[in-house]
C-alpha cells in the first residue's frame, strides 16, 4: 500500500493505493479515498495512544482486498498528532527481502529501470558519479521491486521534496547521466557549472525526450511530455549549479520543491504548434534544431506557473516544442 496525493479543484485529496500485478504488468488501484482532511480517520483513545478509524480497513475488505493493519498504522503516520509522534515510535512499514547474495541481487534488481536508480542513488548519496551502479546492485534498490510506476513515483516525489534547492539542478544533471557527454570526465563530475551551458541544454533536452519515449519507462506511447516529467524541465531551468560541489547530503538541511501538472495527450497541427510559440511556419521551415531550442526556453521562462502562467500553458508550450523537433528530425 502506498499514499497518492492528487489536487481536485485545487485542494489536496489522499488516496490509499496499491500496485498490483495483471498479466504480467505492474498495475495500480484505489483501495480507499481518504479525502481532503486524511487525519479525521485518526482515533485517539487516551493516554499516548492512537488507532487508525476501522472504516477504512472495512471499506478495504469490502472491496475484496486484503489490508494488514500494522501496514495501515504506518501509513497513516503523517496524519498522527505531532506532538503524539514525537512520543511514540514511529510503526516500520518497510518490506524486508531478507539476506540476498550479490547473485541473488542482481537476478531480483534485473528488471528495474536505470533512471529509478539513479535517482534513488542521488537522493541516498547526493554524488554525481554513480559509475557504480551497474557493478554492484545496492541493496537499498530493493525498495523499487514489486512497485507500479505510479508507486515509484510517489514514493520517489515524497524523498525529492526533500532536497535542498542548490541542490535541484545537480539533481537532473546526474539523474539524466548528462556527463557522459563530456569529455572532461574530471570538470563533468565534480564541477559541471563549468560545462558548455549551451551543449549541456541540447543534453538535457535529448535525454529527456528519450525517456520520455521509452516504453520500459512510462509503459505506453506518447506524444507529448508526461507530467511524471515535466517537473524535471523546470527544475533544470529554475535552478543553478552551486559554485561547488560537495561530495553528498549526509548532513545537510533540506527544503521542499514539488509540482506535478495536469497531463495532455493530444497531439497538434505544425500550424498550431508555431502559433503557440509565436512562429508562422515559414520562420519555423528557415529555423535549425538550435534556433528552435533557444525560443523555446525563453517561452518557457516566461510561461512557467511560477512567473503567472498556467499548468496548461506550460505543457501546450512543451507539447508543441516536441511537436516541432520531431518534425524536423
Amino acid at each position: 500500500m502506498y499514499l497518492e496525493k492528487r489536487k481536485i479543484n485545487g485542494v489536496d485529496h489522499f488516496f490509499i493505493m496499491e500496485s498490483y500485478t495483471e498479466g504480467g504488468r505492474l498495475k495500480r488501484r484505489t483501495l480507499y479515498e481518504l479525502g481532503p482532511e486524511p487525519e479525521k480517520f485518526i482515533v485517539y483513545p487516551g493516554g499516548n495512544s492512537f488507532y487508525v478509524h476501522e472504516s477504512i480497513e472495512l471499506g478495504i475488505l469490502e472491496k475484496g482486498y486484503s489490508v494488514d493493519t500494522f501496514e495501515l498504522e504506518a501509513l497513516m503516520w503523517e496524519f498522527v498528532n505531532p506532538r503524539l509522534r514525537m512520543v511514540l515510535k514511529q510503526p516500520d512499514k518497510k518490506k524486508t527481502h531478507g539476506y540476498m547474495s550479490r547473485a541473488k541481487l542482481r537476478e531480483a534488481q534485473a528488471g528495474l529501470h536505470e533512471f529509478d536508480k539513479r535517482r534513488i542513488h542521488f537522493l541516498r548519496f547526493g554524488v554525481i558519479d554513480q559509475s557504480d551502479i551497474e557493478k554492484r546492485p545496492y541493496r537499498f534498490f530493493n525498495v523499487l521491486i514489486g512497485k507500479s510506476r505510479d508507486e515509484i513515483e510517489c514514493m520517489i516525489d515524497e524523498r525529492e521534496r526533500k532536497l535542498k534547492k542548490n541542490q535541484l539542478k545537480t539533481y537532473v544533471y546526474t539523474i539524466f547521466n548528462l556527463q557522459k557527454y563530456f569529455k572532461d570526465r574530471e570538470t563533468a563530475l565534480k564541477n559541471p557549472v563549468f560545462l558548455n551551458q549551451e551543449k549541456l541544454e541540447d543534453a538535457f533536452l535529448n535525454e529527456l525526450c528519450s525517456l520520455n519515449r521509452d516504453e520500459g519507462f512510462i509503459g505506453e506511447k506518447r506524444t507529448t511530455l508526461h507530467p511524471y516529467l515535466v517537473k524535471y524541465f523546470i527544475m533544470f531551468y529554475e535552478n543553478r549549479f552551486p559554485t561547488y560541489q560537495t561530495q553528498g547530503h549526509a548532513h545537510q538541511r533540506r527544503e521542499k520543491f514539488f509540482y506535478m501538472p495536469r497531463e495532455t495527450s493530444s497531439d497538434m497541427s505544425i500550424r498550431k504548434a508555431c502559433a503557440l510559440l509565436g512562429l508562422s511556419v515559414e520562420e519555423y521551415n528557415r529555423m535549425t534544431k538550435k534556433e528552435l531550442s533557444r525560443r523555446f526556453k525563453r517561452l518557457a521562462h516566461k510561461c512557467h506557473p511560477d512567473k503567472g502562467g498556467t499548468n496548461g500553458e506550460f505543457v501546450e508550450l512543451c507539447k508543441a516544442y516536441e511537436s516541432l523537433l520531431k518534425a524536423k528530425s
